[in-house]
């Protein structure tokens, strides 16, 4: 039986910090071929070549390229390619911004960060087909298809015959066997080794270290907490989990998701609709379109700060802590349209247009959803996306579990700064509402797709710009 190999996350970063420096150097260098001398243009090369550096370190690291890298070129590392230059890019701008360096015209400043994006992009995804081929090469042509990274949970008899029909195919790398029992970790059988994992930092550990986890199988169905755990553990990173499986259900497109029964017994597990390489592709043009929104609506938001501000003199701009992708908090940015003093009581839930918290200029700006701008922020930081689920406070989450625990299914994706729900079921200031809006949500995340959020977009602008209430 053949080994399956991996590239280790060092080796795969030091090779595509170099790539990503020498593609910089190659970018100016080829510009500067194709225009005009310029003076003093080896200390720039220097100063551009210094900044390449940081910015593709910085990149690589934020984007975690490294992190995901197979024996094969999958559409999830291409995406992470796109992301790193994406990422180097802007800090680059910025630095070009700040006057440290800056060439002779701005034509040749935005040729150069241009050709550079194009050129790192380019020869980053090249550098992965080539080592593809450099690993794949010893193998026949059948080998060289996309395959599915698996683990397979326990040791038992039905666990060692699931992964021996796995391995006799060529649609699956299998990586080993998860354990539980420490006695057992390190071990081999049929020359595949036995993981322990006690932890969600463990199986993170376990990807890291083996280039990524696309599904982990379950021979059979046991209510224990150390099964409960690993399937916590494998929706907070992305993984997909079959429990008892048909082998020919384990497809790298399309999951089937058949069978697993997740935290709460008797309630179908409600996969996320869209693939790996659509959501890296939504999450690069969120950033974009974030990015530019935030530059074009700069002079709106001013004004909004401005007028926010010379009501009551107090902070313009209101954050609170929601919880978001993966269950983690994070704070929500939004133009304050409530009095200071607005939730002295406790949380309160928004009661719309009635709501005697409301400042003169909060109304019209809640009204026209101006409040919602800074929000813009979230999205360009990661924690949000344009079309998601609308994030809640822990407080109203912990309510709305006791009576659907299926909310802990959003947390697969990011909230958004609009979504399916709000257009359907408006403001939730009742938890009946709240319930609601869960099963929008729910469709949303079994159903979404490109078409889908450009459906939901195009919704949300008509409904803004018709005056809408929602």
């Amino acid at each position: 039986m053949r080994k399956v190999t991996y590239a280790t996350s060092a080796v795969v970063f030091i090779i595509d910090w170099g790539v990503s420096a020498m593609a910089s150097l190659l970018s100016i260098l080829l510009l500067r071929w194709m225009t005009q001398p310029m003076a003093e243009f080896g200390v720039h090369v220097l100063k551009w070549f210094g900044v390449a550096l940081v910015a593709s370190f910085v990149g690589l690291y934020l984007s975690g390229a490294y992190k995901f890298v197979l024996r094969y070129s999958s559409l999830r590392s291409i995406g992470k390619c796109f992301q790193t230059v994406l990422l180097k890019e802007m800090l680059i701008v910025a630095v070009l911004l700040t006057r440290f360096f800056r060439f002779g015209s701005l034509q040749f400043n935005v040729g150069v960060v241009l050709s550079d994006g194009l050129i790192t992009v380019s020869a980053l995804i090249l550098m992965r087909v080539i080592v593809t081929m450099l690993l794949d090469s010893r193998h026949t042509i059948e080998e060289n298809i996309v395959r599915m990274s698996v683990l397979v949970y326990g040791v038992s008899n039905k666990s060692v015959a699931m992964l021996t029909r796995l391995a006799s195919s060529v649609h699956y790398n299998v990586i080993g066997f998860l354990t539980s029992d420490r006695k057992l970790a390190g071990q081999f059988i049929q020359d595949h080794k036995i993981y322990y994992i006690e932890s969600q930092q463990d199986l993170e550990r376990l990807c890291a270290t083996v280039g990524g986890v696309d599904s982990i199988l379950f021979a059979k169905e046991d209510d224990t907490d150390e099964q409960s755990m690993l399937v916590h553990a494998c929706m907070a990173l992305g993984i997909h989990v079959l429990v008892s499986p048909k082998i020919d259900e384990v497809k790298f497109d399309g999951l089937s998701q058949r069978t697993m029964q997740a935290m709460t017994r008797d309630v179908e597990y409600i996969p996320d609709g869209m693939s790996a390489f659509e959501r890296n592709f939504k999450r690069i043009v969120d950033c974009v379109v974030a990015a530019v929104s935030l530059v074009v609506f700069s002079p709106l938001m001013l004004c909004c700060y401005i007028l926010v501000r010379r009501e009551d003199h107090g902070p313009a701009i209101y954050k609170q802590e929601r919880i978001g992708r993966f269950g983690r908090p994070f704070y929500i940015y939004k133009f304050r349209t409530m009095r200071m003093d607005a939730e002295d009581q406790g949380p309160a839930l928004y009661a719309g247009d009635a709501d005697t918290r409301l400042t003169r200029i909060g109304k019209f700006l809640r009204t026209h959803h101006l409040d919602e701008l800074p929000q813009l922020y979230n999205v360009f930081c990661g924690d949000m996306a344009f079309v998601g689920w609308r994030p809640e406070r822990k407080v109203y989450i912990d309510q709305i579990m006791e009576v659907d625990p299926r909310y802990y299914y959003l947390y697969q994706i990011r909230p958004g700064v609009t979504s399916y729900a709000t257009l359907h079921n408006g403001y939730t200031d009742t938890i009946e509402k709240m319930l609601r809006r869960l099963e929008f949500d729910l469709y949303y995340l079994k159903n979404r797709s490109w078409w889908f959020d450009m459906k939901i977009l195009w919704q949300t602008f008509a409904s803004i710009v018709f005056g809408k209430k929602f």
